[in-house]
């Protein structure tokens, strides 16, 4: 009598089995397959962004292997230049545009903020008296801008006559602009030995004890562990011209200050700025708009371990708005 009973469940149990795994074959045939993504594009521009953009396009390949990206580090200008010239699909943009790029076309979505620090080598023999006394605005255009480079003593009223190795971009880069904007002067004014991209930067000042010079914030610090780039050291500003550098001066400690720093208005505001997308129009290729959700979605978890500071839900919300407003 038990077996023909454990029997019988026994055939009710498959029974009922067949039946469910019939059910959600039936729904899984009702249900409408995921849409394949293919294409492929390239991205040039911002030396800031790039390392961060890189980050996005393997992400996104690997979720979408069909796709195609490449990513080309050439500088702002070039970018815009390559996107308006129709050479590349997308632009990195690290600057505001200017009245003629605006006049192009171009379309822009925000994907982070960054911010442009003076650095010099950590081994500065003035180090700790431009630690406590800083560097004003005033100081900062005749080291970049100045007919002639002053000597560290004539900068920090001491008797020292060696003169700063002053370090510039020689590449189209929007940090360039930016630090030339808060000299209120143009990129072209700048003055000093040119070099390419952060990294060569950070390399030319490391490497020489009277050196400065500039580079993103992202560039200053290590990525994921915040802590300072090896042999260079941030110069804090002294804004208030007092030559002494008072609590909300102070030199950032690691990454994590340096966007607190920066969320908090407290770093200058005329030396940080939003990093941006731009497509010449408003994109209407599905790969590229895919690729576009993807970054202000799910890739906005790269962002932080990338070193760049990351955006406000409300700018969140704006390029989200401005992506469902295209074709």
């Amino acid at each position: 009598m038990k077996k023909i009973l454990i029997l019988l469940l026994t055939v009710i149990v498959i029974f009922g089995c067949k039946s469910r795994k019939s059910g959600t074959a039936e729904n899984n045939s009702d249900a409408v397959p995921e849409e394949i993504i293919s294409g492929e594009f390239t991205i040039s521009g911002a030396f800031a962004l790039s390392p961060l953009m890189k980050k996005w396009a393997e992400g996104f390949m690997t979720l979408h292997q069909d796709v195609k990206i490449t990513v080309v580090e050439t500088g702002t200008g070039q970018g815009i230049a390559d996107l308006i010239d129709k050479k590349v699909d997308l632009a990195m943009i690290s600057r505001p545009l200017t009245d003629d790029e605006k006049d192009s076309g171009i379309w822009l979505m925000p994907v982070a903020k960054d911010g442009v620090a003076i650095i010099v080598n950590d081994k500065n023999p003035y180090l700790p008296r431009l630690m406590n006394q800083g560097l004003s605005p005033d100081e900062i255009q005749q080291l970049f801008t100045g007919t002639e480079t002053p000597s560290w003593g004539t900068l920090l009223d001491t008797s020292g006559n060696e003169k700063p190795a002053v370090f510039i971009r020689a590449d189209e880069s929007g940090a360039s602009d930016v630090l030339a904007d808060f000299c209120y002067r143009k990129a072209s004014d700048l003055k000093g030995a040119g070099v390419t991209g952060d990294m060569e930067m950070i390399s030319k000042v490391a490497k020489n004890t009277m050196a400065i010079g500039y580079c993103n914030l992202s560039f200053a610090f290590e990525a994921p562990s915040g802590k300072r780039t090896e042999h260079i050291q941030i110069l804090p500003f002294d804004l208030d011209f007092d030559n002494k550098i008072g609590r909300t001066e102070a030199p950032f400690k690691d990454l994590e200050t340096a966007h607190r720093s920066v969320w908090l208005g407290i770093y200058p505001e005329n030396l940080c700025r939003e990093l941006t997308i731009g497509s010449l129009g408003t994109p209407g290729n599905p790969a590229v708009l895919a690729f576009l959700s993807y970054i202000i979605g799910d890739g906005q978890e790269f962002v932080k371990n990338m070193g760049l500071c990351e955006l406000s839900s409300v700018h969140l919300r704006y390029a989200r708005e401005s992506l469902q407003q295209n074709p």
